[in-house]
């Protein structure tokens, strides 16, 4: 019986230092990790057969494959039909969407990768590559707001960054905000980091979707020259510039040819953005003016801020640039719910102030502020959902309370 007690330890002491072994640890969860990433492929893929959709990408994907093996402009007529075909099972009538390429000619460098393959597999791919792309954004604005919250609250938040409403929808529709939202906080990390060859190169590949940093860019390029950071602002530059120039090398037209598909995109699409809805759907009333002149004020306070920088002064540099991210989609004349990823890191700054508060009992507040967020956007959707459409009700929390957030944590610090 001793005996047998004894070569029992033996064996457990033997494999816990196994365990014990950096090179071991790192094999096993690196198959643990494998294993996942498998799994969820698997059902990403299964869910692309059952489920077909992906329209966000279609018409990129098949102008891609249509540039690639034959030839073909991505933004023709031709190409269009295709994608129509493909989303429809005909061509489109006038009144709906026209599936129409419309992104920057650089945006093939993102499908590239996945044009030789079948469409359910390049879709299943993507959705893996987006859900593993917001976990890094959670992660990434984590780091930057130096939040530090206890382990069960911080599987909560990552969970909440997954799961909550902009994600699964941009997941599902393989939509490249994701991944431009994670670029984009990628670019604010690295100024703060002095890491500007990543912060330029990050901030100008999000340039795929211009509407998610027509605002951004000029604020990091403009404050790399102010404030003497050249290798900032010139690897922004430099990299905008052998995207574009070599688009045209290898499409002279497409600018033109894009211009026209956005000229096209406002007549069989409606404008939304918050202030538009504010000002035409919730108070009618207020009108086209005053819907301009709503703009104008923003503006010119973003202005404002933006000449208020002193260097890159880590607090107020990182509540301009979130103010930034917040007034872009609140003005801009066409924005999507998956574009309101780019704002996460403003969710973060508020829990990290919250954190740093003396409210009793603030992280279980912060869960159910969590909570409150992640059920009542998924209720709002399921009761206003026409369709398969989301209705203009769903353009409205996050800007709006992430800018109220802002302005107050904005008021205690100046009133401290």
């Amino acid at each position: 019986m001793n005996s047998r007690t004894q070569s029992g330890r033996l064996i457990m002491k033997e494999r816990i230092r196994y365990l014990d072994n950096p090179i071991m640890r790192k094999i096993i969860l690196g198959s643990i990790v494998l294993f996942v990433v498998i799994i969820n492929l698997l059902a990403f893929y299964q869910f692309s057969i059952v489920a077909p959709g992906g329209n966000d990408s279609i018409p990129r994907w098949i102008g891609t494959r249509a540039w690639l093996y034959e030839g073909i402009n991505p933004y023709s007529a031709e190409v269009t039909a295709r994608a129509q075909k493909m989303i429809y099972g005909r061509l489109a009538t006038p009144e709906e969407d026209q599936q129409k390429f419309v992104y920057p000619f650089y945006t093939i460098l993102f499908y590239l990768p996945v044009v030789w393959m079948k469409y359910e597999w390049a879709r299943a791919i993507y959705m893996l590559i987006l859900e593993w792309a917001i976990l890094a954004l959670v992660i990434v604005s984590i780091k930057i707001m130096r939040w530090s919250p206890p382990k069960w609250l911080l599987i909560s938040t990552i969970l909440f960054g997954i799961l909550f409403y902009h994600s699964i929808r941009t997941i599902v529709l393989w939509q490249l905000a994701g991944i431009c939202a994670l670029l984009i906080t990628l670019s604010l990390w690295g100024i703060l980091n002095k890491n500007d060859f990543v912060a330029g190169i990050s901030l100008a590949l999000a340039s795929i979707k211009p509407q998610m940093v027509y605002l951004i860019i000029p604020l990091v390029f403009f404050s790399g020259i102010a404030f003497r950071r050249w290798k900032l602002s010139l690897s922004l530059l430099i990299t905008l510039l052998l995207l574009i120039g070599g688009s045209f090398l290898l499409l002279p037209t497409w600018m033109s040819d894009m211009i026209q598909q956005m000229v096209d995109y406002e007549h069989y699409t409606y404008t939304v953005s918050p202030i538009h809805i504010l000002t035409h759907i919730i108070f009618p009333w207020l009108g086209n003016n005053t819907e301009k002149l709503l703009i104008m004020i923003l503006l010119v306070w973003l202005m404002y801020e933006w000449l208020q920088l002193k260097y890159f002064e880590e607090d107020h540099f990182i509540w301009v640039f979130l103010l930034t991210l917040v007034i872009t989609n609140l003005i801009v004349i066409r924005t999507a719910t998956t574009n309101y990823l780019m704002m996460f890191p403003v969710i973060i700054y508020i829990f990290q102030k919250l954190s740093s508060s003396n409210v009793p009992k603030v992280n279980f507040w912060i869960l159910l502020l969590e909570i409150i967020y992640f059920s009542g956007t998924w209720f709002l959707f399921f009761i206003t959902v026409q369709g398969r459409e989301e209705q203009w009700q769903m353009y409205l929390p996050l800007p709006v309370l992430g800018l109220i957030g802002l302005l107050i944590f904005k008021y205690y610090e100046n009133k401290m």
